[in-house]
This record gives structure tokens, C-alpha cells and sequence, in this order.
């Protein structure tokens, strides 16, 4: 029972393994009219005693990294097999959240579904590995591991993707409407202060203001893109940004003077949390001491003495 059951894992993983191969080779196949339409289009055009005729092809350079090139396309064709089968309620819930980390690596919710499903499926099968090895409490520990790892990591992951933007977005932020505010005292409307942002700063913040004048020129109006710009990144000061905002120009006031008093209030909740998070390292820093530290000074201290009472117990 447990060889068919291990036959049948292998050829299932090898079944998998040929098809994300078929895939990378059907995406990199070119047909003979393409490859003539690249020959016509990209070659560059000489003149030569006034005829235009078409230089031999230079060869092509190779850009990207192996990541780029090849890694994350078979990650994606994989993904995009098993997550055929996502079911639709949590579509939406990971497009959310993959729509907050920035959408990493370019993954969709369905190839997201399915990498979580072929390593839930790892898991599974190196579980099974260590099961087959013995029944030993160590085997089952690992198999226990190895099961949750595969299991969680994906998941870990991508949390941790959304975490570290969110907190790159708190960062930032302030900054951000420091230039809003410069940007509107010069007599920039606040969409060009938008547009001069996002244009000058390669930074998460500066791309999500890139978003909302692209949503704007699709015709979507201020509002709409800024309440956009505030569901979509669920972060409290954003959302507190945003409203403030909306409320200016309600009201009528100065864009300068509101985003400058925005900004210098972000600021000093900013420095708040690093205050708070310096007020948590003692805490966090026990499991380190207890775990490494505390032991080593107990060999060093109560070492020397374990013989004497060894000979005292002994004795006795």
C-alpha cells in the first residue's frame, strides 16, 4: 500500500512537472511570421546611395535576471494550472491582499491559489516521506513541520509583503505630504502636485499617487480616486489623509496650509511608534536570552561545581 501510494505521488509531481514544462515552451515558441515581423521591425533601417535597406539583425541581449526570466514564469504557469480550481468566494479576498502588497512577483489571485496548493501538496508529500522512514517520535515531528511550513509559508509570505509596503506607505507618507504642501504654496493645483510626486518619487506612496491621477485621466473624478486610493490600501493614515482632503475641499480652505498640518501631525505619530517599538525590544529580546543566553551562563556558573556535588551525592 504505501509503494503505490508513493508511486502515485511521483508520477503525479512528474505529471506536473511536464506540464509546466510544455507551458514555458509554448511561451516562448515563436511562429515563422513573427519572427519575420521582428526581423522587418525591430532590424534598424540604412541608407545606402539613397535606398533604404535592412542591416543583418544584431544579436540579442539577454536583460533580466534568472529570477525574472525564468524562475517566476514557471512559478506563474504552475500557479496558474492548480488555481483553475479557486473557488470563487476567495478570489476576491486574496486579490485584495495582493492588491495591498503590490502585486509581487506579478502573481493573480488564481496562480497565488495554486502555489499555495502545490506547496500545501510538498508538505503533504514530505510528510509522507518521513512517516516511511519510521514511526520514531522524531519522524513524526518532522513530518508535522515539514507539513505546516509548506503549508503556512506561502500564506507567511504574503503578509509579510503586505506588512512591510504598509509600513514603507506609514513612512513615507509624511514626506510625501511635505511636497503636496511645497507643490500648492508654488500655485500648483493639488493634481498637479499629484502628478509631480508621483513622477519624481520611485517610492510605494509615489506610486499609489501615480494611480490616482491615472484613475483620474480614465474619468474617474478626485473623489472617487482618493476614496479609491484610501479602500485600497486599508491604512488608518491614509484614510485620514484622504478625508481631510475631501473635507478641504468641501469647505473651501488652503490645500497648502491643511497638508502641511496633516504632515506635521503624521510626523509626530511617527515618531510615537518608534517610540513604541523601542519600548517593546526589552520584551521581545527574553526569548533570545532565555532560549541562547541563559543556558550558557548556567554551564559556565553551575559547570565547575556539578563534580564536587556528584562526589558529595556519592558519598552520601
Amino acid at each position: 500500500m504505501m509503494v503505490l501510494m508513493n508511486l502515485s505521488i511521483s508520477v503525479a509531481l512528474g505529471i506536473a512537472g511536464i506540464a509546466a514544462i510544455i507551458i514555458a515552451l509554448r511561451s516562448i515558441r515563436t511562429s515563422s511570421i513573427e519572427k519575420r515581423l521582428v526581423q522587418y521591425v525591430e532590424a534598424p533601417l540604412l541608407s545606402s546611395d539613397g535606398h533604404m535597406t535592412i542591416a543583418r539583425q544584431q544579436p540579442r541581449v539577454i536583460q533580466g535576471s534568472f529570477l525574472k526570466r525564468i524562475i517566476t514564469p514557471a512559478i506563474k504557469a504552475i500557479g496558474n494550472i492548480f488555481g483553475r480550481i479557486t473557488p470563487a468566494d476567495g478570489i476576491e479576498r486574496i486579490s485584495r491582499k495582493l492588491l495591498i502588497a503590490g502585486n509581487p512577483l506579478g502573481l493573480g489571485a488564481r496562480e497565488y491559489y495554486g502555489i499555495t496548493m502545490v506547496s500545501a501538496l510538498l508538505g503533504v508529500y514530505l510528510a509522507f516521506v518521513f512517516i516511511r522512514r519510521g514511526t520514531t517520535p522524531l519522524n513524526v515531528l518532522m513530518s508535522i513541520f515539514g507539513l505546516l511550513l509548506f503549508y503556512f509559508m506561502p500564506k507567511i509570505w504574503l503578509q509579510s509583503r503586505v506588512t512591510a509596503r504598509q509600513t514603507s506607505l506609514r513612512r513615507g507618507l509624511p514626506d510625501a505630504l511635505d511636497m503636496l504642501s511645497v507643490c500648492a504654496t508654488a500655485g500648483l493645483g493639488f493634481d498637479q502636485s499629484l502628478h509631480r510626486v508621483s513622477e519624481y518619487w520611485d517610492t510605494p506612496i509615489g506610486h499609489e499617487f501615480g494611480r490616482v491621477i491615472s484613475e483620474m485621466d480614465m474619468g474617474l473624478t478626485r473623489r472617487e480616486a482618493l476614496r479609491n486610493l484610501s479602500d485600497r490600501l486599508e491604512i488608518r493614515e491614509v484614510a485620514s489623509f484622504v478625508a481631510l482632503i475631501l473635507q478641504t475641499e468641501q469647505l473651501g480652505m488652503s490645500i497648502s496650509d491643511t497638508l502641511h498640518a496633516q504632515a506635521e501631525q503624521m510626523r509626530i505619530e511617527r515618531r510615537f511608534r518608534a517610540q513604541e517599538q523601542a519600548q517593546k525590544a526589552p520584551i521581545k529580546m527574553l526569548i533570545p536570552m532565555a532560549i541562547l543566553i541563559f543556558p550558557a551562563l548556567l554551564a559556565v556558573i553551575l559547570g565547575p561545581a556539578i563534580p564536587t556535588l556528584m562526589e558529595i551525592f556519592k558519598g552520601l
